[in-house]
């Protein structure tokens, strides 16, 4: 899972920490910076799936001319704060097999900088390092005897010390069009096979943003992974319904998640062998996907990838309240923090609803997050909520939805940056 995430220069932040928990709810307003947080998350993810930096950062395509990967929005013009000629990303990760030391779980820390100082090159990796506390296992400016930087094309990192009685770390040379990471893991190299744990947390990351549209169409049975739209849902279904428990699971989380009383899946196929999922309540009635009302679908996909996630890790979800029914949402948020909680998953959210986070629990609430812009400034910040002054206090008579919806955590922020700048004249 990812710890936490830090930017430096990227998009609108000049500078945040971003601590994740196993549910992190995020709120702010319109233009405050939640997409901007998401395209750091898909950068990282860029990484995970062996990208070079230009593909990451503009578009990826396959042999054939298809698109692979959409890039992330602005390309190298906006993806600096104000215009700066390079940015920052360090990741906080935790693997899943265990550390050097028997713990369970492997944290490390991962750090990159991409330059966008010569636009003939193109972005590259000036800087990039893996560490385990204090234990490098490669650092390209590592703060002992660092290695001698060849030209702005090539990045080459010190690899840790392959026994005591070695007075120099080894040096290795990559191409800095491509992370390090990546290569250092197509390469095999005996001293950073950690970086073989490391890539596949920042590869399973998915990025939810539904439309019912896409989930009525029919879909070839044996695609068990739901698409990032909902594409697949039916065959995805169809997956988890060959698993009589997780069948049941899903059944019971749908009747409690709708006012259908369905009791059963049927996947009726079409002249082409493809699968539309139907419902089928208990009188007999079916309600295919087609006719299936958009708020119902939205359930389907999120229990789909709930469930049943697969190789992912980690879902960013872009405002999760959307089609869903306020008397629902209570059943949403329990629904993600039992698969949050029994280590299935990780969950990022935005959301737009004050009713959502009235629904949160205590430990939900103190890893959600506040994403703002003070008045007059350019930049984006974030901030626990939990953190803010006399929260806890306020909480024992006032709803944190009630607060959300007037503005008092953005409010709050203001007087905090008024009441600092004042201390500092």
């Amino acid at each position: 899972m990812l710890t936490s995430i830090e930017l430096d220069h990227f998009k609108s932040f000049r500078k945040a920490q971003i601590p994740l928990g196993p549910f992190t709810p995020i709120i702010g307003t319109n233009a405050s910076g939640k997409s901007n947080l998401r395209d750091a998350f898909r950068f990282l993810h860029g990484i995970g799936r062996g990208y070079a930096l230009a593909e990451i950062i503009d578009a990826k395509y396959g042999e054939g001319g298809e698109m692979q990967w959409s890039g992330i929005r602005g390309g190298t013009r906006e993806i600096t704060f104000a215009g700066e000629p390079f940015f920052r990303l360090r990741a906080g990760l935790r693997t899943l097999r265990k550390g050097p030391f028997g713990k369970p779980g492997f944290p490390l820390k991962y750090d990159i900088s991409v330059a966008l100082d010569q636009p003939q090159i193109g972005p590259r990796v000036s800087r990039e390092s893996l560490y385990f506390s204090d234990y490098m296992f490669f650092d390209s400016h590592p703060a002992t005897d660092p290695p001698k930087q060849q030209d702005a094309e090539h990045l080459t990192v010190r690899i840790r010390r392959g026994s005591k009685g070695v007075r120099h770390a080894p040096a290795r040379t990559f191409l800095s069009s491509t992370p390090a990471l990546v290569q250092a893991t197509r390469k095999q190299i005996e001293r950073l096979r950690v970086a073989e744990d490391a890539l596949p947390v920042l590869h399973s990351m998915r990025f939810l943003d539904l439309s019912p549209d896409a989930m009525r169409i029919p879909s070839l049975p044996g695609q068990p992974v739901l698409g990032d739209r909902g594409e697949r849902l039916s065959s995805a279904l169809l997956s988890i319904c060959r698993d009589d428990d997780k069948k049941k699971t899903l059944l019971e989380w749908l009747r409690t998640l709708t006012p259908l009383d369905v009791v059963d899946f049927e996947f009726p196929q079409d002249f082409a062998g493809r699968v539309l999922v139907h419902l089928v309540e208990k009188g007999g009635r079916k309600i295919s996907a087609h006719s299936a009302s958009d708020g119902t679908l939205r359930f389907l996909a999120m229990l789909a990838a709930l469930l049943d996630p697969g190789a992912s890790r980690l879902y960013f979800i872009e405002e999760i309240e959307n089609g869903i029914h306020p008397t629902r949402l209570h059943l949403l948020a329990q629904l993600i923090e039992q698969q949050c909680r029994d280590g299935h998953i990780q969950v990022v959210a935005t959301t737009h609803s004050p009713m959502l986070l009235g629904f949160l629990s205590a430990t939900s609430r103190q890893d959600a997050l506040l994403v703002y812009r003070l008045r007059g400034e350019d930049e984006s910040h974030v901030r626990r909520i939990a953190e803010l002054p006399d929260l806890n206090r306020i909480l024992e008579t006032q709803d944190l939805g009630r607060l959300h919806a007037s503005g008092w955590m953005e409010d709050m922020v203001e007087l905090m940056s008024d009441a600092s700048n004042e201390a500092a004249q």
